[in-house]
Formats: structure tokens, sequence, C-alpha cells
């Protein structure tokens, strides 16, 4: 019990001191909110496809491929999409704006940086449990980014742009690191110790950079405006969802690095690009915002208390 305990906490207790590093040097007004966005533009477009990568390079994973696992995830996602990314929302929310913006928070989890993070701290960097949770973000990242653009699209307009819809998934870095790695892996192909260093060294530097950049991010002085909306869709996000999900997910009988993937899916706080899109793409942007912030402050206990669960159970 007490070996679960810590490593549930060895999962949490650093993502959360990064953040809170993150809030310190905003409050020393060492970095601002503006020089981190760049920032988190760089962890997006470089350091978080590396660390994707790495991690499936140097994993088993075309011994560890989960078709079934792969079915599961689609199944899930689109039950996702229509009941809390559409339904619900436009039900309960007065205007389209803010029920974009909350079913995108709905079914956008912030699955590469929390799945990576929380599967190497559990299963170890190389191992096939971070490779399968690694394998599954390939499917994960683009599914989410297709229906979160959808869940923009319908409600601010009723309508949606396939063709750039499909451009926009095909130069994802996400997607590209992972077909290259993939590439790799079946032809065979090893980098070169010399080179690869340097992709070893780029991919070590992601989680504490990208944290402390969400943790320079975090807002909550808005929440109290929206605080009904905020905690009616924290609720579903971090409470409702996990607990409807993850009992299905363990009676299907997924386990260790499957059921890590599938945990984060389900537990992890909405991603942080969300609010840009939903910026971007009209929706209501500062509830967008408000909802990163919430959910991922809320992320640090239900984490802890899935990680934890899932330990002390033998399922993890």
């Amino acid at each position: 019990m007490f070996e679960n305990f810590m490593t549930a906490l060895r999962v949490v207790l650093p993502l959360a001191l990064f953040m809170g590093i993150g809030v310190l040097v905003r409050t020393c007004k060492v970095v601002d909110r503006p020089t981190m966005r760049k920032v988190d533009g760089l962890c997006f477009r470089l350091f978080m496809p590396t660390l994707l990568f790495k991690n499936i390079y140097e994993s088993d994973v075309l011994h560890h491929f989960d078709g079934w696992g792969f079915l599961y995830i689609l199944l899930c996602i689109l039950l996702l999409f229509f009941v809390a990314g559409l339904l619900l929302p436009r039900k309960l929310l007065p205007d389209g704006d803010s029920a974009a913006a909350v079913g995108q928070a709905m079914i956008r989890p912030n699955y590469i940086l929390f799945g990576i993070a929380v599967g190497t701290s559990i299963f170890g960097s190389g191992s096939a449990g971070i490779g399968i949770v690694a394998l599954f973000g390939a499917l994960i990242v683009p599914l989410v980014n297709i229906f979160s653009t959808l869940i923009l699209e319908l409600n601010r307009s009723g309508k949606a742009d396939l063709k750039n819809l499909f451009l926009s998934i095909l130069k994802n870095p996400m997607i590209i690191a992972t077909l290259l790695a993939l590439t790799l892996l079946t032809l065979n192909i090893r980098i070169p110790d010399l080179l690869y260093t340097v992709v070893s060294d780029v991919a070590g530097v992601t989680t504490t950079i990208a944290f402390i950049s969400l943790g320079v991010s975090l807002d909550l002085s808005q929440t109290l405006s929206n605080r009904r909306t905020l905690i009616l869709a924290v609720l579903a996000r971090m409470v409702v969802i996990p607990l409807i999900f993850l009992p299905l997910t363990i009676a299907l009988g997924f386990r260790d690095g499957a059921l890590c993937a599938l945990m984060i899916f389900f537990a992890a706080p909405t991603a942080v690009a969300s609010y840009p899109m939903a910026v971007a793409m009209g929706a209501d942007g500062p509830l967008a915002g408000q909802l990163v912030c919430s959910t991922t402050v809320t992320s640090i206990f239900t984490i802890f208390c899935w990680t934890f669960l899932l330990r002390t159970f033998g399922l993890m």
C-alpha cells in the first residue's frame, strides 16, 4: 500500500512542482505569459514531437500493437464527441460560443504531455509500457484534433471544412513524428549514436519546460465569472468521464501500458492548445482558458487517486 502511494506521489509531485515553479517565475516577473506562449509553440512543434518519437523509437511497439485497444479508443471518442462534445453543452449552455468551448474541453485531453510524463514515471523510459502509451497517443492526438475542430465549427457555423481539416492533420508535428518513428522501426533503420544523443537531449527537457510553461499560463483569477459552467464542466471532464469509462475499460481486460494510456485519455486535463484554437475559431476564448487552468489544477489530485487505485489493485 505504501509503495503504491509513493508511486502515485512520484507521478504527480514533480508535475505539481514544475507548475509551481512556473507560477513563481511569473509572479516574480522573470517571464510573462506572452513570452511563454512562444515557448508553448516551440514545445508543440519541437519538444513534444521529439519526445513522442523517442518513446516509440526506443520501444518494441510493433510487437505490442493493440488493434482492439485502437478500436476501443475510436468508439469512446465517437461517444464522447456526440454526447459530451455536442449534445450536453448545447442543452446546458445558452449560446453556441460557450457550448463550443465546453464541448472541446470534454473531448481534448492533454494526452501527450501528461501521458508520457505519467507513463515514464510508472514504467520507465524505453519500456514496452511507455511505448504503448506513446503509440496510443498516435491515434488519440489526430482523432481529438479532428473532433475538436468539428465541435468548434458545428457550434459556431453549423458546418465544417473537411478538406482543411484533413490537411491540418497531415501537418500535425505529432503525426509526422509518429510516422517517422514507425517507419524507422519497420525498416529496421537505426539512428547513429552521435545524432541520437541530440534527440535524447531535446526529448529530455520536454516535461520540465512544458510544465513550467503551463504554470506560467495558469490564471484562476477570472474563474468566478463563469463559476457555474466551470464547476459543471470540471466535474464532467475530471470526475464523471473517468468514473464511467475507466471501470468499463478495466472490465474489458485492459491492463498495464494500455490501461495507463486509457487512464490518461479519460482523466487528463484539457489540452493547453484548446485555448488558442477556441480563440482562433470564434468560440468563448476566456472560458476555454479557464477550463484549461481549472482542469489542470484538479488533475494533480485526480490522477494521483487513479494511479494509486489502479496500482493498489494490481491493474497497472
